[in-house]
């Protein structure tokens, strides 16, 4: 490979990495990421808190510890581990920065032999391409990519007198973002615009100005930056229950102390210059570690217990941690990642072969920005069609999404999910998806 080729590979893969970032909501959408759940929960629509059995209670209510779950999961219970991995964007944004790829790499050919000839169909190429990259870039300039991931283990000895379980989960939610220039823009359709039959050298550096170096050859000098932004809590806790008779009823108690770790990733860098292995992450990071608590309670009805109902608030004590104040832009400032109180409300009708339930949150987590609020409604439900074999499905919808906002709006999600069970082995399989988002969690675990 030449010289010349090895320069062009990496100007191409530069610019591929710029447009990527280019590539999102010139706003912000930051927030905490999403609570972490298992495997069950994300098939069965995100329900748990009438519904989760014992190793997944302290995600949900800490008093489901206590609760009798009809024989299933009485028992000691492990999981090692749980991961999940989700991904949103708007529209298909990755082929969009493969076309925008082959336009750039388009366009400094085109370019140069403009400037190499007197030839007028050479120069109307030329504008073409630079119209087309113009169009592109203002095409992508509401849409953004988001990544949110898991990873947790849990342990629980459920007990009416003294239950106890063990948690460690983290989970992380990144997004891409960036700012189109109009500079950037601007320069390319006044190039577009000129006229081809009368036009000069001269007049085609100036119209392109500092977006185009004609000593280089390459589309350099552009505005638009680049923004990555990160947000991740983890946590662990030790959570206790007990069941109570309450004026001859039984009401199971719970509670979770637990420490809390939250962290913000704040980067922002001129796209034709941004590297992601040119920073040094502790000079964007922010952290806080406190401790917090999550409080449950719930009771069994009906003449056969069939129905459980539950109720919870997770972080009680709220939390605000800001971004680094210089994230390198003048453009953005500080964000705030909020961990607030989440209530919470279950109805689940169990039987030997079966598990209907729902959740609503009652509260609503505020989103920033541009980012719609966040307070669901989910259901779902979990059949035992084999001794062994258990199958999920579930939905859930965001009761409080602000339409027609910027960044990737929280629609209807739909989930599914599949657990196999031999002996005490436990291999858990989960799906969900939406309009903009896609995702999947698997888990290993083990019950006696």
């Amino acid at each position: 490979m030449t010289l010349h080729q090895h320069s062009t590979l990496f100007r191409q893969s530069r610019l591929t990495l710029a447009v990527a970032l280019v590539a999102a909501t010139a706003t912000s959408v930051h927030a905490a990421p999403p609570a972490f759940q298992d495997v069950r929960a994300l098939g069965m629509g995100g329900t748990g808190v009438a519904a989760a059995r014992p190793s997944g209670a302290a995600l949900f209510n800490p008093a489901l510890l206590s609760a009798d779950h009809s024989g299933w999961n009485d028992g000691f219970a492990a999981t090692l581990p749980s991961v999940n991995a989700r991904v949103a964007e708007n529209d298909e944004v990755t082929d969009e920065i493969d076309q925008i790829q082959d336009t750039v790499a388009q366009l400094e050919t085109s370019i140069s032999t403009a400037l190499n000839t007197t030839n007028p169909s050479d120069l109307e190429t030329a504008q073409n391409d630079a119209q087309t990259l113009a169009e592109q870039l203002r095409g992508i300039n509401q849409e953004s990519m988001r990544v949110d991931a898991g990873l947790g283990t849990l342990f629980a000895v459920p007990s009416p007198k003294l239950a106890v379980g063990v948690h460690a989960n983290a989970q992380l939610r990144a997004t891409v973002q960036g700012r189109i220039s109009e500079n950037d823009t601007g320069a390319l359709e006044e190039f577009a615009g000129l006229d081809p039959n009368t036009s000069t050298q001269n007049d085609i550096e100036t119209a392109l100005g500092d977006v185009y170096d004609p000593n280089t050859g390459q589309v350099d000098g552009l505005e638009s930056d680049g923004r990555v932004l990160a947000s991740a809590v983890s946590e662990v806790g030790l959570s206790l229950a007990r069941r109570f008779s309450i004026q001859g009823h039984d009401v199971n108690i719970g509670v979770t102390p637990k420490m809390v770790q939250m962290r913000t990733f704040d980067y922002v860098q001129d796209v034709n210059e941004f590297d992601e292995n040119d920073f040094d992450a502790s000079d964007f990071e922010t952290d806080d570690t406190h401790l917090n608590l999550d409080i449950g309670a719930s009771t069994q009805l009906g003449a056969e217990d069939q129905w459980q109902l539950g109720a919870s608030v997770r972080n009680l004590i709220p939390q605000t941690l800001k971004t680094v104040e210089n994230n390198n832009s003048l453009f953005y400032g500080q964000e705030e990642m909020k961990l607030d109180p989440l209530v919470t409300v279950g109805v689940a009708h169990t039987s030997s072969w079966h598990t209907l339930t729902a959740d609503l949150d009652l509260t609503k987590n505020e989103g920033i920005g541009p980012a719609g609020d966040q307070q669901f409604l989910s259901v779902g439900g979990e059949f035992n069609v084999y001794n062994w074999v258990n199958v999920r499905a579930g939905a859930r919808q965001n009761l409080a999404s602000d339409t027609g906002q910027e960044g990737i709006e929280e629609e209807t999600q739909f989930t599914a999910g599949l657990a196999l069970s031999p002996w005490a082995l436990r291999v858990e399989l989960g799906a969900l998806v939406s309009s903009e988002e896609v995702g999947a969690a698997a888990e290993l675990g083990m019950s006696f």
